[in-house]
């Protein structure tokens, strides 16, 4: 395909931009072209940092004026930067990296728990006695009639499916609805059930799936598009939050990440009413980089222009979100052979997952449509029968339509083989891994050993020159970087059970899929991504050096404080985190609420 060739030519000369493996180079000072030490805004000392520049490449200081990083370099160099009205910080030994950049969430406004639209945070329930408790207490703050929601519950931790049977023990007077980790199955009790008219009659829809009892009834679990058959009635809904309700939502979400390390994030399904909510933060001066990915059922609004493209360092908007397959962990996504699973509906080990509802030609007219605007696709996908139809599709695309450096992507891109990734390769498509085996890596047994060998291949990814991203997913997994830098290292599920050993990751190459490998999704790897001069000052100070740290504390590695643009907005010693209100606990300590919003 011509567009690979022409990446693979470019690759040979000029080198992998962002995780080459070249030597160090001795470093005393760089500084941006052109210019002479002139006092310098703010000056990081005294400090370990790691620049990305080149694997092992390490700084003492760093000079910043404006939002760029002037000079990096040792002591002595920097110093010729401070001037009388320089800000001076002595790291005393302390980390720095490059801000951290999630390419792939689903960010939504926090609330406080005694607010109706406030929905329940289920990833720490261990036990579905507990779970069972927690929605009783919802209840009891709720009026009748109006839906409790809940989200990521995660099965292995409370032993089972929440079925129907379950729900109904917190309550019959209220529809219940809670979603899955994975955000791809959701759990239902009788009253919603009612409501929505599903029963023993109701069909599956094409991608979809209702489990059913052994009388043939519902049990509530509703799987991928059988969403959809749930009630839109709004008589069961909450009263909405005020816009200024739901602006302060988000205000307290994205503090709480800037506490975590993270400078900038991709919201991948963007609506017109977020794209709203994002331009008045930027226009408010809100000290985060935003990366918008449309969902493709807003696609004519951008391509009329009621949804403009913007290219500015704290707003993005040039892509859009498609799905084509299933979930991962909620074990649905399409496969070439079996999971390693008995299929109760048989008796045999002969489950596939769920085949797309969409056809190849179906995805094919599609891409098409988004290839010729000129936009970045961002295609949801997991089972390696789902991957090689989203290649095909941006190959065709491309073989029609020629657009170079278009940087397509596949989010997830979870289950592959050596053919997938030859094929990614070639053609120059960016695979989005996760990195949740240490929080969902108990589902994934499933797939047998042999594909957990080629799950999340982050390894033989690195070693082929495969340009890749990591991401959290949020709300799927936790968003803190430190979290998913641990579980691309170690990649232990919570059952202790290591998933593909052979694909762990050195922490110094996580964070470069992070920070360097997440601007180049962008465009923007000469912009940001790095501690170089003449990037965006966007610096992360650690606690301990992540990369000489005991592994098995990896994920516990202190954020001391965060920096966008040159400005500390974050210190962990001013601004402790926390969400006001009062709200339940898990058994370990660990809130119990997450605060949505209903899109």
């Amino acid at each position: 395909m011509r567009s690979g060739w022409l990446f693979c030519l470019l690759t040979v000369l000029i080198g992998w931009p962002s995780i080459q493996s070249s030597p160090t180079i001795p470093l005393n000072l760089l500084a941006r072209p052109g210019s002479n030490p002139a006092p310098a805004d703010l000056v990081l000392t005294n400090g370990n940092i790691i620049t990305l520049r080149a694997p092992g490449d390490r700084a003492q200081a760093v000079a910043i004026s404006g939002s760029l990083i002037e000079a990096v370099g040792d002591e002595t160099s920097i110093k010729a930067y401070i001037g009388p009205n320089t800000k001076v910080i002595d790291l005393h030994g302390r980390t720095v990296v490059p801000g951290f950049n999630d390419v792939h969430q689903h960010p939504f406004p926090i609330y406080t728990w005694d607010k109706p639209y406030a929905s329940l945070e289920l990833d720490t329930v261990s036990s579905m006695a507990s779970l069972i408790d927690l929605l009783r207490r919802k209840a009891a703050i709720t009026p009748k009639g109006m839906i409790i929601r809940g989200s990521r519950y995660n099965e292995a931790r409370l032993g089972h499916q929440p079925t129907r049977e379950y729900l109904d023990q917190a309550s019959t007077e209220h529809p219940i609805l809670i979603s899955h980790a994975s955000g791809h199955l959701e759990a239902a009790n009788s009253y919603m059930l009612r409501i929505s008219h599903i029963d023993r009659n109701s069909v599956d829809p094409p991608g979809g799936a209702l489990e059913r009892d052994a009388n043939g009834d519902p049990d509530g679990i509703i799987k991928e598009s059988a969403g959809r058959l749930l009630t839109h009635d709004r008589s069961i809904e909450p009263p909405r939050p005020t816009p200024e309700e739901e602006l302060d939502g988000y205000h307290r979400c994205f503090r709480a990440m800037l506490a975590s390390g993270l400078t900038s994030i991709g919201d991948c399904w963007t609506t017109p009413a977020k794209v709203k909510m994002y331009q008045t933060l930027v226009a408010e001066g809100f000290p985060m980089r935003f990366n918008l990915y449309i969902g493709v059922d807003y696609l004519d609004k951008v391509l009329s222009g009621e949804i403009p493209r913007v290219h500015g360092d704290f707003l993005r908007i040039d892509g859009i979100k498609i799905f084509h397959g299933n979930s991962f962990s909620g074990k649905t996504c399409w496969v070439y052979e079996p999971y390693d699973t008995i299929n109760p509906a048989t008796g045999k080990k002969d489950y596939y997952g769920i085949p797309p509802a969409r056809s190849q030609a179906g995805l094919d007219s599609l891409v098409a449509k988004i290839n010729h605007a000129g936009l970045q696709i961002a295609c949801h996908s997991n089972g390696d029968r789902e991957i090689d139809m989203v290649i095909t599709a941006y190959e065709r695309a491309q073989q029609a339509e020629y657009h170079p450096d278009t940087r397509n992507r596949i989010e997830h891109c979870s289950i592959t083989n050596q053919g997938i990734l030859d094929r990614l390769k070639r053609d120059s498509i960016i695979p989005v891994f996760h990195s949740y085996a240490n929080e969902l890596g108990n589902q994934l047994q499933v797939y047998g050993a042999k594909r957990l060998a080629m799950i999340m291949p982050t390894r033989t990814a690195t070693d082929m020159g495969i340009i890749w991203a990591m991401h959290s997913d949020y709300s799927v997994s936790r968003y803190e970087p430190m979290k998913r830098i641990d579980g691309a290292v170690r990649r232990i599920a919570p059952n202790g059970v290591v998933i593909g050993a052979n694909q762990r990751i050195t922490v110094e190459e996580a964070i470069t899929a992070f920070c360097v490998g997440g601007a180049y999704t962008s465009h923007e790897e000469n912009r940001k991504g790095r501690v170089v001069a003449g990037q965006l000052a966007d610096l992360v100070v650690l606690g301990e050096d992540p990369t000489t740290v005991d592994v098995a504390k990896l994920r516990d590695v202190p954020i001391d404080m965060t920096v966008v643009g040159g400005k500390v907005v974050w210190q962990a010693s001013d601004h402790p985190v926390s969400v006001a209100g009062p709200m339940p606990v898990g058994e370990d300590g660990e809130s119990l609420i997450r605060e949505d919003e209903d899109d």
